[in-house]
């Protein structure tokens, strides 16, 4: 790690490298993603490695809007945390108390910058964000015995928060296993630019869905 803050930080001694944020002026879109990887750390420059190229080449080409930005150098790419963690459960990420503290700890070299409108790719960033918002949903959706949603359940969806239009999309890494699923990639980014549907997906607390499922029980 070059610097020395990261010493406090849970991956201080597991994760490898350090990749800092791309934030470029007057930027229209930020992309957020999850962790660099080893070709991002020699490069010292997030989404250049296979998530990069997919991102790009499957999903940002198939989005004249967003292709121009790109090229007008109106993008930026950051990623919640700033080193290669190790593996955990087949995916390069930390989980429980370690993810939080890790999270908290990146804190520190990250800025999204001025861009009206944050592309969440995946559920690190998404869960980051949003963590209130979608334990709430995952609560509901377990009491009435429905499936979590996921990243899947959540493509396209859209949050107004803090000057800021937030929308959610898969992460490129993860297309990239499930190439069939590029198109569920390019709906969310059709989104973010606006040149699509928006359907904004609230949840509802417990309380609430007992009330209007069972109304006799209360």
């Amino acid at each position: 790690m070059p610097l020395a803050t990261c010493a406090g930080c849970p991956l201080a001694t597991t994760g490898q490298g350090f990749c800092p944020d791309l934030l470029r002026p007057n930027s229209q879109y930020v992309i957020v993603g999850e962790a660099p990887g080893r070709n991002e750390l020699v490069e010292k420059t997030p989404f250049i490695g296979d998530a990069g190229f997919v991102l790009r080449n499957w999903l940002i080409k198939a989005v004249p809007q967003l292709q121009i930005a790109l090229e007008k150098k109106r993008v930026s790419f950051v990623n919640i945390l700033h080193c290669l963690p190790p593996m955990v459960q087949g995916r390069p990420y930390p989980k429980g108390k370690e993810r939080l503290e890790a999270e908290k700890h990146c804190t520190q070299y990250r800025e999204l910058g001025d861009a009206p409108v944050a592309i969440l790719c995946g559920e690190s960033p998404q869960r980051y964000f949003f963590a209130t918002e979608l334990e709430g949903e995952d609560a509901v959706d377990r009491q009435l015995g429905h499936d979590v949603k996921g990243v899947m359940g959540r493509i396209g969806r859209v949050y107004e928060r803090d000057g800021r239009r937030w929308v959610f999309a898969p992460h490129p890494a993860y297309i990239l296993r499930q190439p069939a699923l590029v198109q569920h990639g390019q709906e969310a980014l059709k989104i973010a630019v606006g040149s699509d549907t928006v359907v904004d997906v609230a949840y509802t607390k417990w309380e609430d869905a007992l009330d209007s499922i069972y109304p006799s029980l209360h």
